[in-house]
């Protein structure tokens, strides 16, 4: 081991010995040095800077879609809860709540109801007694159910509009978000509550457009307070398979266990969390959730093993946040097609250096290597060897001081001749 230690110290003190160079070498590395290193260094720092630039471009887009998206879902719940606003303080729903043996008044709420629960994404509206059943519907088999225990009534039954969270619905069985509103009666009493029953289709569609929308791959989430996803931009073509293994009501990250029996406890789920909330972990994103004034994070993904940029935003009419994810792919796509160009170009440039230094070098070593044979010829008796060089530089001074030499000796051999034939 120590010969071969010694052998490779002794190889790289002759490499670096410039004394023992060819002048091609010599030529070729100092163009190498004086042009593809700068340009190297030069398109470096440029795509530094460029990465840099599409990178700060890349996040700052994500955020700004990530704020549209909630800005639309918060506008979306926002007029839904002014529906049920306006339902409990129409005359007839007043009247009924009031008094629901009237058959008059029975007639025209039923009749109000029906008109609101036509428009897009409603399923039924409702009015609720005072005890927690339900006391008319636009949906006949709504009548009698007791929701006394969820959110949406107990809130509303306090005095003010509620929106829940989605769950699923009791009566079909699918995911559904509740509004509500307390109904007051003549002395500004609660004397019902008035709720409207929504499908996720409409939150659906709002989240399913930001498929792909920042690159091959992205998509966003929509959380509720406890990191539940409520909607996913992958349910866009597959709602039914979504809604048929409920994956979208699946946590971040673990539940405290009073949050979890709380959840089991009302129901919200369905049969599929009857015994607990199952768990997809993001370790970054359930982070990202408690951590205050984030805004954009890199995280993992639950559907493939690339690495995300994650943008994240807080809804204002609910404690949900809307995150949106682009594997890093995406985004440096394009940055990674520069990078393939610039080494390209830089390989390019090492060819091109190494081809002209070779040139180059020919131009000088050449004529010099025709010098030393006609002087190696000179120094062996043969003075009338030719001189074959027309140049006008330093090699051709150069070569004009060998011909003269050249002369020189012819002139004093001649000299010596003539001495020896007088003698």
């Amino acid at each position: 081991m120590p010969n071969v230690l010694n052998a490779l110290v002794a190889s790289l003190r002759d490499f670096f010995d410039l004394r023992g160079w060819r002048i091609r070498r010599k030529l070729t590395w100092l163009l190498l040095l004086l042009s593809v290193v700068p340009s190297a260094l030069l398109g470096a720092w440029s795509f530094n800077i460029f990465r840099n630039v599409v990178t700060e471009q890349a996040t700052s887009n994500l955020y700004n879609r990530s704020v549209a998206t909630a800005q639309s879902i918060d506008q979306y719940l926002r007029d839904r809860r002014e529906d049920v606003i306006t339902l409990s303080r129409m005359a007839e729903v007043v009247d009924f709540a009031t008094n629901p043996s009237a058959g008059l008044s029975r007639a025209n709420a039923i009749q109000a109801l029906r008109a609101t629960a036509t428009r897009t994404d409603y399923e039924a509206a409702a009015i609720i007694g005072i005890d927690g059943k339900i006391i008319l519907s636009s949906a006949e088999s709504d009548v009698g159910l007791d929701v006394s225990f969820r959110p949406f009534f107990i809130e509303a039954r306090k005095g003010t509009p509620y929106i829940s969270d989605p769950s699923v619905s009791a009566v079909t069985g699918r995911p559904a978000i509740f509004f509500s509103a307390p109904i007051f009666g003549p002395n500004n009493q609660v004397v019902g509550v008035a709720a409207i029953r929504l499908s996720l289709d409409g939150i659906w569609s709002l989240v399913e457009r930001d498929k792909d929308v920042a690159g091959r791959g992205s998509y966003g989430l929509l959380l509720d307070e406890n990191g539940i996803r409520i909607a996913n931009s992958l349910s866009l073509g597959r709602r039914s398979e979504m809604e048929g293994s409920f994956q979208i009501f699946t946590a971040v990250a673990r539940l405290a266990p009073e949050v979890e029996k709380a959840l089991i406890d009302e129901r919200r789920f369905g049969p599929v969390a009857a015994t607990g909330v199952r768990v997809v972990p993001i370790p970054e994103l359930a982070n990202a959730l408690v951590t205050p004034g984030i805004r954009t994070f890199e995280t993992s993904s639950d559907i493939n093993p690339e690495r995300h940029l994650a943008a994240i935003t807080n809804l204002s009419n609910k404690p949900w946040r809307y995150v949106i994810m682009s594997p890093f792919s995406s985004f440096f796509g394009e940055i990674e097609f520069w990078a393939t160009i610039n080494r390209l170009v830089i390989g390019l440039l090492v060819l091109a250096v190494i081809l002209i230094s070779f040139i180059v070098a020919q131009t000088f070593t050449a004529p010099i290597n025709r010098l030393t044979q006609v002087a190696e010829r000179i120094s062996l008796g043969e003075l009338d060897a030719k001189i074959e060089l027309d140049r006008r530089d330093e090699i051709g001074e150069l070569a004009e001081a060998i011909a003269r030499m050249q002369l020189s000796l012819q002139a004093a051999i001649e000299r010596l001749r003539a001495r020896r034939a007088g003698s």
